[in-house]
């Protein structure tokens, strides 16, 4: 074989040689991108993720401390939307990623709505992945439930029992502010089918228990508005307008309750202006007038509510 034919398969084989390892580069480089990417990929999509693993316990939050916020407000309806729209979201997760935290929002929620069962049953659920107190509020809620179901049935006698058992030991607020108000209501309907001595003792007991869960959570505005409430029925009515304008700077659970506080802000002046002499009723008037400025009522006998409900009327 001459040099030139030696030279032309050299040639030949040197391109086959370039042409291969081109095509091993390529297939190298072919493997390799999709691995980086998919790793890549899957960071993107994980950290995307983190925000909607978290979304569901947040808006759960954030929709729970609406509901807390509107009632304060006395904006019953949207406090009522805001905790419903909490449940879903804590129902969402508990779901998704159930834990102590989300089974404990959850039954907050419920607690707030008055779903008794669901509540029990969240806060049990909440005890068993580490909420200590959960067992105990469960506890809590099925003896409401129970009692509010025998208030329904007219077995007052005992639901009065359990109201009273778990107002005594409920260290939940919005259990034991419910429990109080059943109680409270159930004495106070006692205690008018009664007369004299009887009925008097029947409104002392009520007395007692009221200012003994006042003791126990002075910053309590219902509390106060209950001890008002009964005091009015002793006749005790300087005590009952001091019980009430507690209750008024404290605020109340719901506006229903703020009017009906007003109320028996203006009953007690009234009833004060027919007992007290002359000048202990002008040193009342001036301080009941100070309050009055205070709140920014139209008179004496008109809270602005009173006046805007008027106005809407009239439009």
């Amino acid at each position: 074989m001459n040099n030139e034919m030696k030279m032309g398969v050299n040639l030949e084989i040197k391109k086959d040689m370039i042409k291969n390892l081109v095509s091993r580069e390529a297939t190298a480089s072919f493997q390799i991108i999709p691995k980086r990417s998919f790793i890549i990929l899957f960071l993107l999509l994980w950290l995307f993720s983190l925000p909607a693993c978290v979304s569901h316990l947040k808006d759960a939050k954030f929709f729970y401390s609406q509901g807390q916020k509107f009632s304060r407000l006395y904006q019953t309806e949207k406090a009522i939307a805001s905790f419903k729209r909490a449940l879903i979201e804590a129902e969402l997760e508990t779901n998704k990623h159930p834990s102590a935290q989300a089974f404990m929002l959850k039954g907050m929620a419920e607690l707030n709505l008055e779903l008794w069962k669901e509540a029990e049953e969240s806060f049990l659920n909440a005890f068993s992945y580490g909420f200590e107190k959960g067992e105990d509020w469960a506890r809590e809620i099925s003896l409401l439930g129970l009692a509010s179901s025998l208030d329904e049935l007219q077995l007052e006698d005992s639901a009065l029992k359990i109201y009273a058992s778990v107002l005594d030991k409920s260290k939940l607020r919005q259990v034991a502010v419910f429990a109080a108000q059943k109680y409270t209501d159930a004495m106070l309907k006692r205690a008018l089918q009664k007369e004299g001595k009887e009925k008097q003792k029947i409104l002392a007991a009520a007395l007692k228990t009221a200012e003994k869960i006042t003791a126990k959570d002075l910053s309590c505005g219902f509390y106060h508005y209950l001890l008002s409430q009964i005091s009015s029925h002793l006749e005790a009515y300087k005590k009952s307008f001091e019980e009430a304008v507690m209750a008024r700077e404290l605020g109340l659970p719901k506006e229903e309750i703020l009017r009906d506080n007003d109320l028996q802000i203006v009953f007690c002046y009234q009833s004060l202006k027919e007992k007290l002499k002359e000048k202990e009723w002008e040193e009342f008037r001036s301080r009941y007038m100070a309050w009055v400025k205070r709140w920014n009522w139209r008179d004496a006998k008109t809270p602005s509510w009173k006046s805007e409900v008027r106005n809407a009327s009239d439009n």
